[in-house]
This record gives structure tokens, sequence and C-alpha cells, in this order.
């Protein structure tokens, strides 16, 4: 039983956090990689523009930069992005999770990041584990009265 809900708290952990790393923007919408992270890389690369440093997303990011200064939303830049580039500026769900897994496998991605991770998932899946353990004794416990 103990292994199983051990695998059941990392799991839950890692989709969690993996989840969040990938589709949850780590900046407001109001700044460049707020705003980048709804974006493709211009190039043919799969990266998300929040994280390509090459002078195609970064003059992408410049972009937006200005469009901002002057009071442009990020609903406004993705759009006139849209307009301007069509479909291939957007991400789809798919497109995003390979380009994130394309980030962290051609070593471009901070181990002192990649650390923080593992860590932050080791933590999550202690207390999952715990939580469910003393729930699981709590319902033997039931059971047997």
């Amino acid at each position: 039983m103990k292994p199983i809900l051990l695998a059941v708290s990392f799991i839950i952990a890692l989709s969690y956090m993996g989840g969040k790393y990938i589709f949850m923007a780590s900046a407001s919408d109001k700044t460049v990689v707020g705003v980048s992270h709804s974006l493709a890389c211009p190039c043919e690369c799969p990266m998300v523009l929040e994280d390509c440093h090459m002078s195609c997303g970064l003059s992408w990011k410049n972009g937006i930069g200005e469009k901002l200064k002057n009071g442009i939303s990020k609903e406004e830049i993705i759009s006139y992005f849209y307009k301007r580039y069509g479909r291939e500026a957007l991400l789809t769900p798919a497109q995003r999770v390979a380009g994130k897994w394309y980030q962290v496998t051609r070593g471009g991605y901070p181990v002192k990041e990649m650390v923080l991770f593992a860590v932050i998932v080791a933590v999550w899946t202690s207390l999952l584990y715990l939580i469910l353990l003393t729930a699981a004794e709590q319902i033997q416990a039931w059971r047997k009265k």
C-alpha cells in the first residue's frame, strides 16, 4: 500500500508542478515575459517565445516591450501578432509542451532551476504521501470498528 501511495503522490506532484511550469505564465500580463508566454518563436525552432534568446525572438520581444510601453494590452498584442504572422505566431498546448521539452533537452535550461524544481516536487510528494498515508490509516481504523 505504501509504495502505491508514494507513486500516486509523486505523479500528482509532478503533474501539478509540470503543468504549472508549462501552462502558467511566470510573469504578469503587463510584462514582456507575460505576453511572450502566449506566442511561438518566429523561427523554425519549437520554442515558446518567452524562452527564446535568439535574434528573431529578441526582436519580437523588443516589439512587445514597445507596445507595452505604449499602453497596449496583452490581448491586443497577441491579436496584432496573429493578424501580422498568422496562426504560426500562436501556441497550441501541444506546441507549448514540445517547446518546453525542447528547452530542457537541448541543454538551455539552468541546472539551478532544475534542482529547485526537483526539490519542490520532492517536498510536495512527501507532503501528499503523508496526507494520503494518514487518510488511508484513518479509513482502515474506521473500517475495523
